[in-house]
């Protein structure tokens, strides 16, 4: 049986009653399969329809970039599924990444540069009352302020938001000082154990309208460690215990998971809307 973060929902009521969610937190918390530590079975990319691309969060090319040589990015991740400890989420809404590679042609040399990531919250339960306000808990995916880019293998740095009314919006299970470092390849991984090799979807054109060239393509990583949660309800240090406890983080490298379903749409700053 996969993970959910139903213990924490249970503590998710005013701060008055933490002791209440001491209790709790000593309750039995159900282990993540091993099948769920590998994370298999993401949505097929082939059953996605493909999205539409927008490239209004196209960073400002560096200083000497050549506009017809440099390209904007618009990454969409239609599908997939992220298992942080025994934490598992199915991405359920679109995550958007715009970037840019702009290339300099005196030095002739590539620069990764990202623009904007946007995500919205995913249900991560209903609450324990069928009550979708009082007692759910949401995860955001965020963008934590590391990113390169090399023939679309992608290293990129995250943080994950959980929101609810007692967690608060700043609940984070990594942040910027120390986040969730991510190498995605569209390859096959080779993790530590207990998890298993996984294999990506390498970049394939599927179609251009002349100006936007659009591809698919499949990213995963699951060799990553995962930090502890801190900032929830306003960083009382118990309840980062028991946000830690039940998401199985600190989680060590191998067991957990990162797979992104991807459309690509992208076109030269040349042909952007002025």
């Amino acid at each position: 049986m996969k993970t959910s973060f139903k213990s924490i929902a249970r503590i998710a009521v005013p701060v008055a009653v933490t002791a209440t969610a001491l209790t709790l937190s000593g309750g039995a918390v159900a282990q993540a399969s091993p099948a769920a530590q590998a994370a298999p079975g993401a949505p097929a990319l082939a059953d996605d329809p493909i999205p539409t691309f927008d490239f209004t969060d196209c960073p400002a090319l560096p200083a000497g970039s050549a506009p017809r040589s440099s390209l904007c990015f618009n990454a969409v991740v239609t599908s997939g599924q992220m298992v942080l400890g025994k934490f598992t989420q199915n991405l359920t809404k679109p995550i958007r990444m715009t970037f840019a590679t702009a290339y300099n042609p005196d030095t002739r040399v590539h620069t990764p540069v990202f623009g904007r990531m946007r995500s919205d919250k995913m249900l991560v339960m209903p609450g324990i009352f069928g009550d979708p306000i009082l007692t759910a808990v949401y995860a955001r995916p965020e963008y934590a302020g590391g990113f390169d880019i090399k023939n679309f293998q992608v290293k990129l740095n995250l943080k994950v938001r959980l929101t609810n009314p007692f967690l608060g919006g700043t609940c984070l299970i990594g942040d910027d000082r120390d986040p969730i470092r991510l190498d995605l390849i569209t390859g096959t991984t080779s993790p530590p154990p207990p998890n298993t090799p996984i294999t990506g979807k390498p970049p394939v054109i599927i179609g251009t309208d002349g100006t936007t060239v659009t591809r698919s393509l499949g990213h995963v990583d699951n060799s990553f460690s995962v930090p502890g949660a801190r900032g929830c309800a306003l960083d009382i240090g118990l309840v980062n215990q028991i946000v830690n406890a039940q998401a199985g983080v600190p989680s060590a490298a191998g067991r957990n998971t990162m797979i992104f379903n991807e459309y690509v749409g992208y076109r030269t700053y040349a042909t952007l809307p002025a």
